[in-house]
């Protein structure tokens, strides 16, 4: 049984620190010149944008990075994870700096970073920190976590304590800004949840002043819990919700992306129910698209890196549409993504990410205006176990555009339809007019409950889905 279940917590694992675990590896070819010899090497990188997405390669070669965040001036912060260094991108000036971090300690490697005024918190699994940099006086501090090897994944803030999440250490830290001491543990005060976890996931705050965080339990069963003054409440997951990670807040509803499938689901707290959400079908080598991290924007849409898909997606709330953005870099010695494995959003709603394999930080414009705008004649379906119903997508462009019909739902944990079909006619030219086309829902001996089918129209550069609710009587 501790065999297994040490399996299991692996599998879990993999998809969040494959990246950092071969980062280290990435292929150093800066002297050979003969670009058909080399099968990725990180020193090849070059950029690649599309009408929404740019991309910048980063000066310092085979940089692996992963943690960014963005500062209050505007300035985009990173850390190269294969050079122990922090780095710095001004996107008025179009140039990079970086700092070295430590003379003393070597392999720095982060999973996450925050600003808090004029300082950048961030991660370091390798040596079990936290560190902060105070930029004005460009001086370094770092904080031991009392629990060894515990693998900080998530960091956040809230108020005058800096939260931390604890993959390994299975613990949540809470770091006193006013009691911490530089290489010590001093205000530093781990919690661990009350339930025999995994691992945990993410971490997020409500108003009310809890912790909320994700966990993964025996047998291969989501969880989340949140915490306050002592007292943890833990709720279970929806089943296929195995791996949740990404979790954020807005007004009593909890949005969680599951790593470990294509879904990702919200929790309405008033109500204690769930709604599951699935992405549209991958276009990259991989199946199963894997949502990671999740953020809210300005205007109260939920953002996230969609790693596996390679797509950087948002959900519009107020209008219950998903739209995907596909990242113009796809490296096909890694199935066709460049792994975006993290972003940040700025004052101006754009989206910044790391492109870990490919060396690269990118920015999403996300006042671009959309080619073509997409709705369907129903947002919800009541239907027997063995029933047909025909539904009408309408697809309006703003310019010519040659676009695909694609399904996806929450029967299957990747999407695919299981007891359901969903029949159309592709349309097989450009078009520029309205398009009405007919879809043909069949449901095929499927047990009785609630599911969501997404309905999705994709351009060479972006996807929108909408989230139809199939209910079956």
């Amino acid at each position: 049984m501790i065999i297994t279940r040490r399996i299991l917590a692996m599998v879990f694992i993999i998809p969040i620190i494959l990246g950092l675990i071969i980062g280290t590896q990435l292929i150093d070819n800066s002297n050979n010149d003969l670009k058909e010899e080399i099968q990725d090497s990180c020193n090849l990188r070059y950029e690649n944008n599309n009408r929404y997405i740019k991309e910048y390669v980063i000066p310092s070669k085979c940089s692996a990075p992963v943690a960014i965040t963005i500062d209050s001036e505007g300035i985009v912060w990173f850390i190269e994870n294969n050079h122990s260094k922090i780095a710095s991108y001004n996107p008025e000036e179009n140039s990079f700096n970086e700092v070295i971090i430590s003379e003393v300690y070597s392999d720095i490697q982060s999973w996450s970073m925050i600003a808090v005024d004029d300082d950048i918190w961030f991660t370091d699994h390798r040596n079990n920190f936290i560190w902060r940099y105070m930029k004005s006086e460009n001086i370094f501090e770092h904080y031991i976590l009392p629990t060894e090897n515990a693998y900080p994944v998530q960091i956040i803030n809230m108020e005058d304590k800096i939260i931390v999440s604890e993959i390994f250490g299975k613990k949540i830290a809470i770091l006193d800004k006013n009691k911490l001491s530089s290489n010590t543990s001093n205000g530093i005060n781990e919690i661990t949840p009350e339930i025999d976890l995994e691992v945990l996931g993410g971490i997020a705050t409500d108003n009310e002043g809890r912790i909320w965080f994700t966990m993964l339990t025996w047998p291969i069963e989501g969880h989340l819990g949140n915490y306050k003054d002592g007292k943890f409440t833990s709720y279970k997951l929806p089943e296929g919700i195995s791996s949740p990670v990404g979790i954020a807040i807005k007004d009593n509803n909890i949005w969680i992306n599951d790593h470990g499938s294509s879904q990702f689901v919200l929790f309405n707290l008033e109500n204690n129910t769930y709604t599951k959400f699935v992405t549209s079908a991958s276009k990259s080598d991989f199946t199963t698209t894997l949502p990671y991290w999740n953020k809210f924007d300005k205007n109260g849409n939920i953002w996230m890196n969609i790693h596996q898909s390679n797509t950087i997606a948002k959900f519009d709330i107020a209008n219950q549409i998903l739209i995907e953005y596909d990242i113009p870099t796809k490296n096909f010695d890694w199935g066709g993504i460049s792994n975006p494995l993290q972003f940040d959003i700025d004052n101006q709603g754009n989206i910044w990410f790391t492109e870990w394999t490919e060396n690269k930080i990118a920015v999403l414009d996300a006042q671009k205006a959309l080619e073509f705008t997409i709705e369907t004649s129903t947002r919800e379906i009541h239907m027997n176990k063995n029933e047909l119903k025909e539904i009408t997508l309408i697809i309006e462009p703003k310019d010519r555009i040659m676009a695909n019909i694609k399904s996806s739902g929450t029967f299957t944990i990747n999407g695919l339809l299981e007891n359901v079909s969903i029949t159309f006619e592709q349309i097989d030219n450009e078009f520029d007019t309205i398009q009405e086309i007919p879809i043909l829902i069949k449901t095929e001996n499927l047990e009785v409950g609630i599911y969501t089918i997404m309905i999705s129209v994709e351009s060479q550069e972006i996807t929108q889905s909408i989230p139809i609710k199939l209910i079956i009587k």
